[in-house]
């Protein structure tokens, strides 16, 4: 025993020499943007740097009927990231709101309840509330929603909340209390289609048909049975009919494309090389192996330089699509780059200080930044959608500010919409 403990002294003092102290880095405070998802591949630090300010105008502004699919996936994406707010934003309830209120919009009850339901102080601010609500009430869970109603603290006589307590008190079997609450709620606005649904649910009866207008109509057609279950979504090969495999290779390997198959692409891409689907064009398959190499993110210097070669004796669809995989980042050659400066590629449509702004976002690496500028770009462009140039610029800012997923959406649907020459 006398001769252990010098032993373990000794243990004790060598451990002591070879500790080191530990770093912890401080983790950010939660704020109104931290609920959402961890898995979109935009990091905790996407609003780092951000303006406050422009996530205050473009988020509420942002419109799904304006947006291509390209644009909605990358609304989508961006606003359903759980990440810390702008500086200055972290407890703007109002922003968390219209963040909540623009996935609902985009089709995504389940991302703007992921982004809403545990932000502290909830019922103090009704927008938000309703926000979180109606996520609730599309998520198919009414109960949720109706003990946000029954916290609730400002604007309880509002038209929303007046209906939703009735519909809460009627579930819960308060007939009489919900008859007064839908009472209250028609002498502020009468509604043809809401008093049905709720006299079918309080009274039984002869609904009707079903009326998704509102998330409140939607989960009252859902307890009286008029909506059945959503379809799965149909696996995009049954978008290429059989027909369409033989007589049109290139319009089927495109219908994979927009359908985000890119491995059916490449294959029925293969099969045109080897002879094996025969109808395909040289000029459509410059195309084709535009949009492929946008889709890989794996541009290749010579399907480029073929491109800027047929723009050159006035393939317009040639330069365009030379115009996006350039704006990916791909490389041409001197003689191609020569060619490709004498392009007329039409003029940009969108406010020069807006694409100077959306450039210099992407210059500091401003992803939050940057994605809700292309956005408003996107959103503003009107019917016929972005311009060549304004597509172009919007590829370019969201390759150097790191979004290269969303880059080449963009860069594969410009490609995808060019008329085939």
């Amino acid at each position: 025993m006398r001769f252990a403990l010098p032993v373990i002294a000794a243990a004790l003092v060598s451990t002591a020499a070879f500790a080191q102290p530990v770093e912890v880095a401080p983790l950010a405070a939660p704020d109104v943007f931290s609920g959402g998802s961890r898995d979109t591949g935009l990091g905790d630090d996407l609003w780092r740097g951000a303006s406050a300010d422009l996530a205050r105008s473009l988020i509420p502004a942002i419109d799904p009927a304006r947006l291509t699919p390209a644009g909605k996936a990358l609304a989508v994406r961006l606003l359903s990231t759980g990440a810390n707010a702008p500086d200055g934003a972290g407890n703007d309830l109002a922003l968390a709101a219209a963040r909540g209120r623009a996935l609902l919009k985009l089709g995504e009850p389940g991302a703007a309840n992921a982004a809403v339901e545990r932000i502290p102080h909830l019922a103090t601010e009704p927008a938000l509330a309703e926000a979180a609500a109606d996520a609730a009430l599309l998520t198919g869970a009414p109960y949720r929603a109706c003990r946000i109603e029954q916290n609730l603290t400002a604007d309880r006589g509002a038209i929303y909340w007046l209906r939703l307590r009735g519909f809460c008190q009627a579930i819960a079997g308060d007939t009489a209390a919900a008859q007064l609450s839908l009472t209250l709620a028609a002498e502020k606005a009468r509604d043809p289609v809401f008093s049905r649904l709720m006299t079918a649910v309080l009274v039984g009866g002869e609904a009707g048909a079903a009326s998704t207008r509102t998330p409140l109509e939607t989960a009252l057609s859902r307890r009286l049975g008029l909506i059945s279950a959503p379809a799965a979504p149909a696996p995009p090969v049954v978008m290429v009919p059989d027909g369409l495999l033989t007589t049109d290779p290139v319009a089927a390997a495109r219908l994979y494309l927009a359908a985000g198959d890119l491995d059916q692409a490449r294959a029925l891409r293969a099969a045109m090389t080897q002879d094996v689907v025969p109808g395909a064009q040289p000029g459509d398959l410059d195309l084709l192996d535009a949009a492929l190499a946008a889709a890989s993110g794996q541009g290749r210097d010579t399907v480029l330089d073929t491109l800027v070669g047929r723009g050159q004796v006035g393939n317009r669809s040639a330069q365009l699509a030379s115009l996006y995989l350039a704006a990916l980042g791909t490389p041409m050659d001197a003689e191609a780059r020569a060619d490709f400066a004498g392009f007329d590629l039409g003029r940009s449509a969108a406010p020069p200080a807006r694409l100077a702004a959306l450039q210099m976002a992407a210059d500091h690496g401003l992803k939050g930044e940057t994605a809700l500028l292309a956005l408003g770009i996107a959103g503003s462009a009107g019917k016929e959608g972005l311009s060549p140039a304004d597509r172009a610029a919007v590829i370019r800012a969201l390759t150097r500010a790191g979004l290269a997923e969303d880059a080449r959406a963009f860069a594969v649907e410009g490609v995808l919409a060019l008329p085939r020459k």
